[in-house]
C-alpha cells in the first residue's frame, strides 16, 4: 500500500511552480518594456514624494527602475534552465526582497504584505526535487 506522494509527482509540482515563476517574471518584464518608460517614470515620481520618511538617491532609484524589466527577463530565462535552478531561485528571492524594500520605502504596506506569496513560491521551488529536463519525466 502506497501512502506517500511519488517522487515523479513532486518533480512535476516543481516544474509547474517554476513555470508559474517564469511566466510571472516574463509577463512583468515584457509589460514594463512595452510601457515605453511609463513604469520607471511613474515609480520615480512615487519615490520622490516629499511625504516619504525614507528618501533614496534619485540616480540610484532611476537606474534600478530602468534595470528591473531586464532583471525580470534574466531571472525568467535562468529559471527555464534546469541546471541553473538553485542560482535562479536565489536570484528570485533577492529580486523580490528588493521589491519588498522598495514598497516599504514607498510606504505601500499592503504591497509589502503581498510579497509573501512570492517568497513562498520560491521556497516551494527550492525544496521540491526537479526533473532532469523540461521534457523528461524521470520515471522511478
Amino acid at each position: 500500500m502506497h501512502t506517500g506522494i511519488s517522487l515523479t509527482t513532486l518533480k512535476t509540482a516543481e516544474r509547474i511552480t517554476r513555470l508559474v515563476m517564469i511566466v510571472t517574471l516574463a509577463t512583468a518584464g515584457i509589460s514594463k518594456l512595452c510601457s515605453q518608460g511609463g513604469f520607471a517614470n511613474y515609480y520615480s515620481g512615487v519615490f520622490a514624494a516629499p511625504s516619504l520618511r525614507i528618501h533614496l538617491p534619485p540616480a540610484l532609484v532611476n537606474a534600478y527602475l530602468m534595470a528591473i524589466p531586464f532583471i525580470e527577463l534574466s531571472i525568467a530565462t535562468a529559471l527555464a534552465i534546469t541546471a541553473l535552478k538553485p542560482y535562479s531561485v536565489y536570484a528570485w528571492f533577492a529580486f523580490f526582497l528588493s521589491l519588498e524594500v522598495g514598497h516599504y520605502v514607498m510606504e505601500q504596506w499592503s504591497e509589502v504584505n503581498q510579497m509573501i506569496p512570492f517568497f513562498l513560491l520560491g521556497l516551494a521551488c527550492l525544496i521540491l526535487p526537479h526533473h532532469q529536463s523540461w521534457f523528461s519525466t524521470d520515471v522511478e
